[in-house]
C-alpha cells in the first residue's frame, strides 16, 4: 500500500479532516523538536517550541501552496520562529559577566591580553555582517550543523549555504586582516 505524502494529508486536513494533522505531526515533530534542541539548549523549551510550530503551521495551513514540499515549507517556519524567539530571549535576557577562563600559565600576560582583545574584535565584526549570511554562520559554527543540515532546515540549495560560509569568512578575513596579521606574526594565537 501507498503511504500517504504530506501533501495529500494537507488537502484532506483542508477539507476538515483535521484527524490527519496527526498523522503531519507524527512524522515531522523529531525533526522540529531537534531544530528546537539546537537553538534553546533545554529539552523544556524545546518541546515548547515544537508545539508551538505545529500550531503556528496549523493555523497557517490556508497559505500552503502545494508546488513546494509540505517539510520544506514546514522547515521555513519552524526555522523563522527559532530564530525570532532566540533573538526575543536575547533581547531579554539580562546579560551576566561569566567568570573568565582559567589563566593560560604558558602564556605571556601580554598574550593572554591580546588574544581577548581578539576575541572581541572577533565578536564585533559577526554583529557586522550582512543579515543574508547570519543563520548560516550560526547554524554552522556555533549550532555545528553540517551543510545538508542547514539546507535541510532552511530549504537554501547546499551550494548556496556553501557560497555563503565562504562569502562570510572573506569578510571576516579582510575586516580582521591586518588586526589578526599581526598578532599571528607574533605568534599569539597560538
Amino acid at each position: 500500500m501507498k503511504k500517504t505524502t504530506d501533501n495529500e494529508l494537507v488537502c484532506r486536513i483542508l477539507e476538515g479532516r483535521i484527524e490527519a494533522y496527526r498523522e503531519i505531526v507524527a512524522r515531522h515533530q523529531t525533526r522540529i523538536f531537534y531544530l528546537g534542541l539546537k537553538f534553546f539548549h533545554n529539552r523544556h523549551d524545546a518541546e515548547d517550541y515544537a508545539q508551538e510550530v505545529f500550531l503556528k503551521t496549523f493555523e497557517k495551513l490556508r497559505t500552503f501552496k502545494r508546488e513546494v514540499p509540505f517539510a520544506s515549507w514546514l522547515n521555513k517556519i519552524a526555522y523563522n520562529m527559532a530564530v525570532n524567539q532566540y533573538h526575543k530571549r536575547k533581547r531579554t535576557c539580562v546579560e551576566v559577566a561569566l567568570p573568565c577562563e582559567p589563566a593560560d600559565t604558558s602564556l605571556s600576560p601580554e598574550t593572554r591580553l591580546l588574544r581577548g582583545e581578539l576575541r572581541e574584535k572577533v565578536r564585533k565584526v559577526l554583529k557586522k555582517i550582512p543579515d543574508i549570511y547570519k543563520p548560516v554562520i550560526n547554524l554552522h559554527f556555533f549550532e555545528g550543523l553540517s551543510y545538508p543540515e542547514i539546507s535541510r532546515a532552511l530549504s537554501i540549495p547546499v551550494n548556496t549555504i556553501k557560497s555563503y560560509v565562504f562569502r562570510a569568512k572573506q569578510l571576516l578575513r579582510s575586516r580582521l586582516g591586518t588586526y589578526v596579521y599581526g598578532y599571528l606574526e607574533e605568534g599569539v594565537m597560538g
